[in-house]
């Protein structure tokens, strides 16, 4: 999975978890791969700073 589809599908659980309609039975396991999408991007993106520092640093 790329960071896009992540964030794209945190989007979507996100749009989910909000709606006022939607069934709370559900809730608690959206919630947890919403939180797991997170994590996720979370590191793609520490990552991605650990590479650019590492180009900063090395010029």
């Amino acid at each position: 999975m790329t960071y896009k589809e992540a964030l794209e599908a945190l989007e979507k659980l996100v749009e989910v978890i909000e709606n006022p309609d939607h069934p709370l039975d559900t809730i608690q396991e959206e919630v947890k791969q919403a939180m797991q999408l997170v994590d996720y991007c979370k590191k793609c993106l520490a990552g991605t700073e650990k590479e650019l520092m590492d180009i900063i640093d090395n010029k």
